[in-house]
């Protein structure tokens, strides 16, 4: 089988997102299985596209946005290769729209709410409401061109029912997946000879927040919840950057405990996980959107490390608390603060939940597993094809 992977985010440039990441793991799932991949990504970094980045500047907000989308739209549409596909899988609604004219069967991949997730980096409210109409718009279009849809948490599969009329028989959740080989448990010892390698009391109880510095991220919470927590034997270490930077230092400001790393490369990202004792993933509802099923949760679930989440999006799907990890209330840093005592001042349950947590990604998020069950959608659907059945009719 043949198929082409196209996404207007560009994991072989950028590798920092659970997209990015996505991408990656479902390209080698598949050729694993047998499949011929090819891709057809979005070169942010190409001279041409850099020269017209920079003219967007004289735009106003909305012409701004229309001029990046059909530019990345048509960049990809220009791209596409001439040879034979039985399958194309998009991972967005750009990309999608970009290959709509293709005879294949597409199924589309929804990683969040495109509409949504855009305006929350507009400032302006006026903006906002002129900018809205058109990303709604290209999303509802994208949905009716694809056949078949993943949505990577049961809320977003509900939306797209629920927005753009869909039948649910053509959505299937799938969340997340992680390369468990290379996210694994290691022993106390190596454990202590990393934090020593850190620059870290081996004796010190770390928490991990690898999260983009982003509203929806909720990582201020994060840094809130310990003055809500006298332990000085704490290690609060922060794996990301973005424009709340400033605010989460201003917020942390006297608290040697805590410390920003910046952004983490993910071929390095690993140390930090098996270092930690707690992965802590604080997220925040954010216009609307909610957390799907968080890579950076799932990642350290595979090294056996307890995750405290909030109980939101697909976090809330995956978690079973005090079972597998601990779910706590967003926007709530003593919830938060409680949460990692009790997970201090009891260890032996600290390890069972780290084991669970491991077992439970090995048998539902390994990114073979992951593979398999996209490979069976390619299947259905070429199936239905070859009978002249088709999921539903064309819009």
């Amino acid at each position: 089988m043949k198929v082409l992977l196209t996404s207007t985010d560009n994991p072989y440039v950028t590798h920092l997102g659970g997209k990015h990441i996505h991408l990656l793991l479902l390209e080698q799932g598949l050729k694993k299985l047998g499949l011929e991949v090819t891709t057809l990504y979005y070169d942010p970094k190409s001279p041409k596209e850099l020269a017209k980045r920079s003219l967007l500047q004289v735009f106003s907000e909305k012409r701004k946005y229309e001029t990046k989308l059909n530019w990345m739209t048509n960049y990809l549409r220009k791209r596409i290769p001439s040879k034979k596909f039985d399958i194309i899988h998009a991972h967005d609604v750009l990309s999608i729209s970009a290959v709509d004219l293709m005879p294949q069967k597409k199924v589309l991949t929804l990683h969040g709410y495109f509409a949504r997730e855009n305006i929350e980096f507009i400032k302006s409210e006026k903006d906002r409401k002129t900018i809205y109409p058109l990303l709604f718009q290209i999303e509802k279009i994208a949905m009716k061109t694809a056949d078949y849809l993943i949505t990577v948490d049961r809320r977003l599969k509900e939306y797209v029912i629920a927005e753009f009329d869909l039948p649910p028989n053509i959505i299937t959740v799938m969340h997340n997946a992680v390369d468990t080989s290379k996210f694994a448990p290691i022993s106390k010892e190596n454990q202590r000879e990393l934090k020593k390698n850190m620059g870290i009391d081996p004796n010190h109880f770390v928490i991990l927040v690898p999260r983009r510095l982003v509203e929806k991220n909720g990582v201020i919470f994060a840094v809130r919840a310990m003055k809500h927590i006298e332990n000085k034997s704490l290690k609060m270490v922060i794996a990301g950057d973005g424009p709340e930077k400033e605010n989460i230092i201003k917020e942390a400001e006297g608290d040697t405990r805590i410390q920003l790393v910046g952004t983490i490369p993910h071929d390095k990202i690993n140390q930090y996980y098996k270092t930690a004792d707690i992965i802590l993933i604080p997220s925040i509802t954010s216009h609307g959107v909610q957390e799907a099923s968080s890579i950076a949760m799932l990642e350290g679930m595979a090294c056996s490390k307890v995750a405290i989440c909030s109980a939101i999006g697909g976090m809330n799907e995956i978690i079973q608390n005090m079972k597998n990890g601990v779910l706590t209330n967003e926007k709530d840093p003593a919830d938060i603060a409680r949460a990692i005592e009790a997970v201090i001042e009891n260890r032996d349950l600290a390890t069972e939940i780290g084991e669970n947590a491991r077992e439970y990604v090995l048998k539902n998020h390994s990114f073979t597993a992951h593979a398999e069950r996209v490979f069976n959608i390619y299947r259905d659907a070429l199936r239905e094809e070859e009978n002249s059945v088709h999921y539903r009719p064309r819009i």
